[in-house]
């Protein structure tokens, strides 16, 4: 039996396709973002492909535009290391190298991010009363 869903005339229902097709290309993508050899990457690369990865996967469960860009694109995810890596001094921060990697796929790509505070373990489990969001502009202005 099949997993689409059907209308009343047996039909799979436009929804139900892009649905699968939106899928289907996030798992594109997400199976796109893997080194099959470790051994070839520089250290630097070796550093930071775990966590890169699992950045660009979570932003390709995020949009279904940006998976496209990653598996219509000719690069591979061993390009996206290196270009990211280029020219790297003693350090950089999360926040630039995901925006780098994501920008190297998708040139011109924003990438926004939200932290936020919890004051105790317990207030993971409640419904949060007030958040604390931090903009990483205010933070490098001071």
């Amino acid at each position: 039996m099949s997993n689409n869903k059907k209308s009343a005339n047996g039909a799979a229902t436009p929804s139900a396709d892009k649905e699968n097709i939106s899928s289907f290309i996030i798992r594109q993508a997400q199976e796109k973002i893997k080194i099959s050899d470790e051994k070839k990457l520089g250290r630097y690369e070796k550093a930071v492909n775990s966590a890169v990865a699992d950045a660009l996967r979570e932003f390709c469960g995020q949009s279904e535009e940006f998976a496209r860009a990653i598996v219509e694109s000719d690069k591979t995810y061993a390009d996206c290391l290196t270009a990211i890596c280029k020219g790297l001094g003693q350090s950089i921060s999360d926040f630039d190298l995901y925006t780098k990697a994501v920008q190297f796929w998708f040139p011109g790509a924003v990438v926004e991010y939200k932290m936020t505070i919890r004051m105790s373990e317990y207030e993971l489990e409640e419904e949060p009363k007030t958040d604390i969001s931090l903009s990483l502009d205010s933070l490098l202005d001071w």
